[in-house]
């Protein structure tokens, strides 16, 4: 039996120099030169100072507007001429000095609680020291009065205070005998301070700001229950 050692010996050569091949190494990535800085174009030089100067000017207004400023007392919501001012109605806001002149300052918030206002406030708006010299009330040379309104004879939705309304003197009752009634169907102009549901459920209380001279006139009338009351566009 003879072996074939030539063949044998061939193939191991070739394995051999198979495994002694060298291994081929991948370049090392090269790193791409640096940058070299740009030249600025001197209008983008222009832009950033001017934004810089914008920026210092802007900062100064602000810084002017906050200093001028001044804290004064707001509505928080629309009070309405001869409407008492509760707390939860005023708040506190920051004004220009040119506007705090004629306004309340903060501090004397609380001596407004419970005052009526002389003028209507809408919201929002400081609360003027001419609004509250207004809101005195009766003021001279009027007259506060009470008045029982039976049912139908008022639009009590539409009496909030300050309200201009006309009092419409309705016709004696048929058990009054006597002269003629003079003052049926005679108007006087009034203002509504305020109203409440009568005791009974069906009438109205309304305190009314009107002139002084007539005041007794018209006491006497609502005495007799002889009054209507119609609201007028005011506002």
């Amino acid at each position: 039996m003879s072996v074939d050692l030539g063949r044998r010996s061939s193939r191991g050569q070739e394995a051999s120099s198979t495994e002694r091949l060298p291994v081929a190494r991948v370049p090392e990535a090269v790193p791409p030169p640096p940058r070299l800085p740009g030249r600025r174009h001197p209008r983008w030089v222009a832009l950033g100072v001017l934004a810089l100067c914008l920026g210092g000017l802007l900062s100064w207004v602000l810084y002017a507007r906050l200093a001028d400023q001044v804290t004064v007392v707001a509505v928080s919501r629309t009070i309405y001429r001869g409407e008492l001012m509760g707390r939860a109605d005023l708040r506190t806001v920051s004004v220009p000095q040119s506007l705090a002149q004629t306004s309340v300052r903060a501090e004397d918030l609380d001596s407004l609680v419970g005052r009526r206002a002389g003028l209507d406030l809408v919201s929002g708006t400081p609360v003027s020291r001419l609004a509250l010299e207004a809101g005195e009330l009766p003021a001279s040379g009027r007259a506060v009065v009470g008045l029982k309104v039976a049912s139908g004879r008022a639009p009590e939705a539409l009496l909030p205070p300050g309200a201009p309304v006309r009092l419409v003197a309705l016709p004696a009752g048929t058990a009054d005998t006597g002269a003629p009634d003079e003052l049926s169907s005679k108007t006087y102009v009034a203002r509504v301070v305020g109203h409440a549901p009568g005791a009974d459920g069906t009438s109205l209380l309304v305190d009314l700001d009107v002139e002084a001279q007539q005041a007794p006139v018209i006491a006497r009338l609502g005495a007799a229950e002889r009054l209507a009351v119609v609201r007028d566009a005011g506002r």
